[in-house]
């Protein structure tokens, strides 16, 4: 099985829904003209990595019915990111993908918000990893900061095929995250697609960083449209390179987590 990803490298108009979905269409529809499976989109998608959380966070599930609604005029599945509240006005940073029929298939909530940045004084983290299937593919979802975290990748399935990880990821560490990406796979011995934003937001430059990774580490070949770049992921090569190559049933979770000694 084969899958044809759009990897968009959206330059995000700070906290202004309306025009980002503007943007969102665009490469949405050039992506199903393309035939691609599954779109993505960057971290926090309409509106950028803002710490106002009353002001872009989702009264009503309007981003994810937005999405939806594309989804099922383009017979597309799309991943993207949004932001809720909580009672207490904290805020929930998460990633969700809809299938070809708008429905939802994964709804996951950022575990590491990004202390550094002031992310973590504004959302709370989520505690749920998660693992699901887009088609025959068994895949999981982590969002920017989770990245430096390879103990949570760790918990996914040993027949993980493809990991998305959505960020808004500065230039001023792009190297960290190009490494990261590339580890992320040779550890998991599966796909890791990174994508990330682009432009200026709240003080902050990105820069043209979309990128995905094979389970050998090797970056994807890319077809580039005018409006996204795309790779191909192949469950078949995938299987077989790990099948050859064993690495992850060696892991020993049982001794890393108890064996730490002060002798």
């Amino acid at each position: 099985a084969q899958m044809k990803i759009a990897m968009t490298d959206m330059d995000i108009i700070w906290e202004d829904k309306a025009a980002n979905k503007e943007q969102c269409l665009l490469m949405i529809a050039e992506a199903a003209e393309k035939k691609a499976g599954l779109i993505l989109f960057p971290e926090m998608t309409l509106t950028g990595f803002s710490m106002a959380v009353e002001k872009v966070c989702d009264k009503a599930d309007e981003t994810i019915r937005f999405f939806s609604e594309q989804a099922r005029r383009y017979h597309l599945a799309i991943g993207f990111g949004y932001v809720t509240v909580n009672v207490d006005g904290k805020g929930q940073n998460h990633f969700c993908i809809v299938d070809v029929e708008g429905k939802q298939i994964m709804d996951y909530i950022k575990i590491h918000p990004f202390t550094y940045g002031g992310e973590a004084a504004c959302y709370e983290g989520g505690n749920r990893i998660v693992s699901f299937t887009i088609g025959d593919f068994t895949c999981g979802a982590f969002i920017c900061y989770d990245l430096r975290f390879p103990e949570a990748f760790q918990q996914l399935p040993v027949d993980t095929d493809a990991i998305f990880i959505i960020a808004n990821w500065p230039e001023v560490r792009l190297s960290h995250w190009y490494t990261l990406l590339q580890a992320r796979a040779i550890e998991m011995q599966c796909y890791v697609v990174g994508v990330n934003r682009t432009g200026e937001g709240g003080g902050l430059i990105y820069s043209k960083s979309s990128a995905a990774f094979d389970a050998d580490g090797c970056r994807l070949p890319e077809e580039s449209g005018e409006r996204n770049r795309y790779v191909i992921i192949d469950q078949t090569k995938r299987r077989a390179f790990a099948e050859k190559f064993p690495v992850r049933p060696d892991r020993r979770m049982e001794v890393y987590l108890n064996s730490l000694s002060s002798e």
